[in-house]
């Protein structure tokens, strides 16, 4: 955890951030490929400006965002998620809508000049005139997210325009919509071509280092990534991104890289056809060999092993293909269960009167605690399963929700439980 400023995980940042004004600028900084942008556009969906209520304002707005790249892709991500909800069944398909949040106006520091931000020069009759470029109008007409990312990578003009925007969202004579919010994103570390921000430039942002979890990029992987991938890299937590010291010109893997190839995966069919020679060559380019190999040979492995489907339609059958009771790597392949069967109850709902839930409760009395519970708290998240689940866990229910830890798993109601020795008198 960084304490060079206050450090927060993915959730946690989230929650932050929609709390804070619009007047106030915010800078996230962070690792490469940890998620910065991304959580920026997930912000950005979350908040809400009525004026989006109506449906002319919005088609105004379409009509000067409809250039801006991010605009297009917020759209096309919510009909993609949201095309069969009849909520929305008569509503325009090719303009914002309220509950889309705010539009996201994106540019990369590091790629503008001074002009870019303070306008071209002209004779205004009077003196010289700037005029401003479009996209900086657009966060002035309408409510926006204004993200400007790698400002530790921009040349000091760049920077030094950015910091009236930042102080009072104002440049040059233009104010910009009092319900925009500008977020700035900077890349920190030894090892990456940076500019030392100096403390006048830092004191004009809520400053917030993002430190994902593990887990915050699972929560976001089980809903956008392949299972294969989400499971792997439950497995092999080590392989999500390089912590340690980078060698000059290697390729390392990162959460972007991870997301990007399966992506590439997906597209090219490959995960149906892991012995495709191109599945280990397409990895190793985007998130080098030592990871591509290992991910590679999960991906062919796990075509044979057991999957959710075999845990809830048989779980006393898929057990015989486990390692011995008892040993380690049968604990280690309980908690890699675990986790498919969590994401398998977040995903689907148990058939209440078929074998599904008794099955469910005889994987969790079978397993240690740390499995147990990571199945127990993927069903609190669904009152339906957790119902369906309750009458098959008996005390185990009660055990869990007053977190009483096991040492080992209750003895299944088939089996006899062993009598304890008689005490020496």
């Amino acid at each position: 955890m960084s304490t060079l400023a206050l450090s927060l995980g993915m959730k946690s940042f989230k929650q932050l951030c929609v709390r804070f004004s619009a007047e106030r600028a915010i800078m996230v900084r962070g690792r490469p490929g940890i998620g910065k942008s991304q959580s920026v556009y997930q912000i950005a969906a979350d908040l809400r400006s009525d004026l989006y209520v109506n449906e002319k304002t919005c088609r105004a707005m379409s009509e000067e965002f409809h250039a801006e790249a991010s605009f297009k892709k917020a759209i096309k991500r919510f009909w993609k998620k949201n095309g069969k909800n009849e909520k929305y069944a008569n509503y325009p398909r090719d303009i914002w809508h309220h509950d889309m949040g705010l539009p996201v106006v994106e540019r990369r520091l590091s790629q503008l000049t001074e002009g870019d931000i303070v306008g071209i020069p002209f004779d205004g009759g009077i003196g010289t005139v700037f005029k401003p470029t479009e996209w900086l109008i657009l966060t002035c007409h309408f409510p926006c997210v204004l993200f400007l990312d790698e400002l530790n990578r921009a040349i000091k003009g760049v920077e030094q325009a950015t910091f009236q925007i930042a102080d009072s969202k104002a440049f040059y004579g233009h104010l910009l919509n009092e319900e925009t919010r500008v977020y700035v994103a900077c890349n920190i570390g030894d090892a990456f071509d940076v500019t030392p921000m100096d403390p006048a430039a830092i004191s004009r942002y809520a400053v917030i280092d993002l430190d994902p979890s593990m887990e915050d990029w699972l929560d976001w992987a089980r809903d956008n990534c392949n299972g294969a991938l989400v499971e792997f890299i439950r497995a092999n937590p080590r392989l999500l991104e390089n912590k340690e010291e980078f060698e000059p010109n290697k390729k390392y893997p990162d959460r972007r890289a991870w997301a990007n190839l399966d992506a590439e995966l997906e597209y090219a069919n490959l995960y149906e056809n892991v012995s495709d020679r191109v599945f280990i060559d397409m990895s190793a380019s985007m998130v080098g060999f030592a990871a591509a190999n290992s991910f590679w040979d999960f991906c062919k492995n796990r075509a044979t092993d057991i999957s959710a489907l075999d845990i809830v339609k048989d779980w006393k059958l898929a057990k015989k293909r486990l390692p011995a009771v008892g040993t380690e790597k049968y604990t280690q392949k309980m908690v890699e269960l675990s986790g498919k069967i969590s994401d398998h109850l977040q995903k689907n709902i148990l058939t209440k009167d078929s074998k599904e839930p008794e099955n469910v409760g005889l994987f969790m009395r079978d397993a240690p605690a740390e499995a147990c519970m990571t199945v127990w708290l993927s069903l609190s998240k669904n009152n339906t399963n957790l119902f369906a689940v309750v009458d098959h866990i008996g005390d185990l229910m009660v055990r869990l929700t007053t977190n009483q830890s096991r040492v080992a798993p209750p003895v299944p109601a088939t089996e006899t439980a062993p009598k304890p020795p008689k005490q020496r008198k």
